[in-house]
C-alpha cells in the first residue's frame, strides 16, 4: 500500500484508514499534523449542512433558487437538489470572475455572483461542475440560521469534533499556524514558487463553502465519518444526499461510484485527495502543499487505483 501511494510523487501527509482506525499515517514532507487547503473537498461539508436543513424541515431539495435569491437569471427553474448535484445549468458569464475585485463580505460576493449569473436551460437537469451552485447553497444556509457561514461551520463542525487543525484560510496568522497550517507552493519554470497568501485568501473568500477551510487529515477523516457515519445525518438524508446519477453520479459534494465515494481538491498550491467507502469505514487521505500543472489528473486516477487495490485485499 504505502509503495503504491510513495509511487504518486506526493510531498505531504498520507492517512489510511481501515475499520475507522488508522491503519497507515506518515508525512513524506510536512507532518501528520499538517493542514492543507481542501479545496473542494469542503463541498461535501456545505452539503451536509444543506441536508440538515431539509431534515429540521426548514428547506425542501424541491424549494426553487427563487425562493431564496428571485433575481438570479433562471431561479425558477433550479430547485435545491440542482445545486448539489450540479445540474442547475447556470454559470457565470464567461468574462466574468466569482466575487467582488476586492472583498467586502460574503452577502457582497454572493450579490456579485447573482448579477453575473447565466441560466442555460439546455443545460437543466445535465452535470456541469461549477463553484457558483455551492456559493449559493452557502448563502441560503445563512439566510436560513440568520447566521455567516463560517459561524455555521465552526458550530457544525469544528466545535463538536473538537477539530484543532481546521481553520478558515483568511483567520489571523497565529490562528492559522497553530492549527498546522502551511503555505501552497506551485511550479513555475522548473521550480516551487510560493503561492501569494492575500490572493490566496481572496480566492478563498469567493470560493465561500466550496474552497476556504484548511484541515489536517485526521480532522479532516474525523469530520467525514461524522457525515457519513455519525449523528449528524439520518440513515435516510444520507441515502437521498449522496445517490448520484450517471455520467458523473456526482451529489452531495462526492462522487458517489460503486465501491466508494471521491472528492479532490486542487488550487493555490494544494492537493486533496480523499476515497472513502460507504459509511466511512476504510478511508484514503492524501494532501500535498506542492503541486504542479497538468498533475491533478493523473494523481487523480492513481489515487482512484490505489483505492481498488485497497478494498481488494479488505
Amino acid at each position: 500500500m504505502r509503495q503504491a501511494i510513495d509511487r504518486l510523487g506526493i510531498k505531504g501527509s498520507v492517512l489510511v484508514t481501515s475499520n475507522r482506525k488508522p491503519l497507515l499515517e506518515y508525512a513524506t514532507n510536512n507532518s501528520t499534523d499538517t493542514s492543507y487547503l481542501i479545496n473542494s473537498v469542503q463541498k461535501s461539508m456545505t452539503a451536509a449542512m444543506v441536508m440538515r436543513e431539509v431534515q429540521k424541515g426548514k428547506l425542501s431539495l424541491d424549494d426553487p433558487l427563487s425562493k431564496f435569491y428571485p433575481n438570479v437569471d433562471g431561479a425558477d427553474n433550479v430547485k435545491i437538489s440542482n445545486l448539489l448535484t450540479m445540474t442547475s445549468g447556470l454559470d457565470l458569464e464567461t468574462d466574468q470572475q466569482l466575487g467582488t475585485p476586492e472583498f467586502i463580505s460574503d452577502e457582497a460576493n454572493i450579490a456579485h455572483d447573482a448579477k453575473y449569473t447565466v441560466f442555460d436551460g439546455r443545460k437543466l437537469g445535465k452535470w456541469h461542475y461549477t463553484a457558483v451552485n455551492y456559493i449559493y447553497l452557502c448563502g441560503i444556509l445563512s439566510k436560513l440560521e440568520h447566521k455567516s457561514y463560517e459561524k455555521l461551520f465552526r458550530e457544525t463542525y469544528i466545535k463538536p469534533l473538537k477539530l484543532k487543525q481546521t481553520e478558515f484560510l483568511w483567520s489571523s496568522m497565529t490562528k492559522l499556524k497553530s492549527a498546522g497550517w502551511v503555505p501552497g507552493y506551485e511550479r513555475s519554470s522548473g521550480q516551487f514558487v510560493r503561492v501569494d497568501h492575500d490572493q490566496a485568501v481572496k480566492d478563498a473568500h469567493n470560493e465561500l463553502g466550496a474552497g476556504s477551510i484548511v484541515m489536517s487529515n485526521a480532522d479532516l477523516a474525523k469530520t467525514i465519518e461524522y457525515i457519513l457515519h455519525g449523528k449528524l445525518l439520518t440513515k435516510e438524508s444520507r441515502k437521498v444526499l449522496f445517490k448520484g446519477k450517471a455520467p458523473s453520479y456526482y451529489n452531495g459534494g462526492f462522487y458517489n461510484l460503486k465501491k466508494y465515494k471521491a472528492a479532490n481538491g486542487a488550487g493555490e498550491g494544494y492537493y486533496t485527495f480523499l476515497r472513502t467507502t460507504k459509511g466511512a469505514k476504510d478511508m484514503i487521505i492524501i494532501q500535498d502543499n506542492h503541486t504542479a500543472h497538468g498533475e491533478f489528473g493523473k494523481i487523480k486516477k492513481k489515487v482512484n487505483r490505489v483505492m481498488s487495490i485497497m478494498l481488494h485485499f479488505n
